[in-house]
């Protein structure tokens, strides 16, 4: 937890610095809600995804991406708001492609940003590409069959 809170301020001071704001706090229109969001999605790997996705009770939707891909960082926020708003209803990891190509190989990921929903430990469907925080929610609710609102 300690080491998330130092990745989020150095990420904020960054940002900050790269906006061209000396101060945060400054007048000059920055807010926190332009700040960066902190990532709350699991980092799964080969070793773990058995206890993570597998063995889970919830259903699970693995985000398949690539660290420095434009596609994935633009996914991010979306994914972390998923993880937020569907505690309860489904779990939300991700998986390095580079990192853990046995997994991407496993469960055919053609892809980044790729998403594969797992429920009582086995892949049901899965999906690739940007999409809006909207359409990723319905598409996670439809495969689970539950309502879309």
């Amino acid at each position: 937890m300690k080491e998330a809170v130092i990745g989020f301020v150095i990420a904020l001071l960054v940002s900050c610095t790269l906006a061209g704001f000396d101060n945060p706090l400054s007048p000059t229109g920055w807010t926190f809600a332009n700040a960066p969001v902190a990532d709350v999605v699991t980092d799964v790997n080969a070793g773990t995804f058995q206890g993570e996705v597998l063995d889970s009770q919830l259903p699970v939707l693995v985000e398949f991406y690539k660290q420095n891909d434009p596609h994935c960082l633009t996914m991010s926020p979306i994914v972390n708001k998923l993880a937020t708003d569907s505690q309860g209803y489904v779990r939300v990891v991700k998986v390095d492609v580079d990192s853990n190509e046995t997994l991407t190989e496993r469960y055919d990921v053609q892809g980044v940003p790729g998403y594969v929903l797992f429920k009582e430990g086995k892949a049901i469907n899965g999906i690739k590409g940007e999409m809006t925080q909207p359409e990723l929610t319905k598409w996670v609710k439809q495969e689970l069959d539950m309502p879309t609102d």
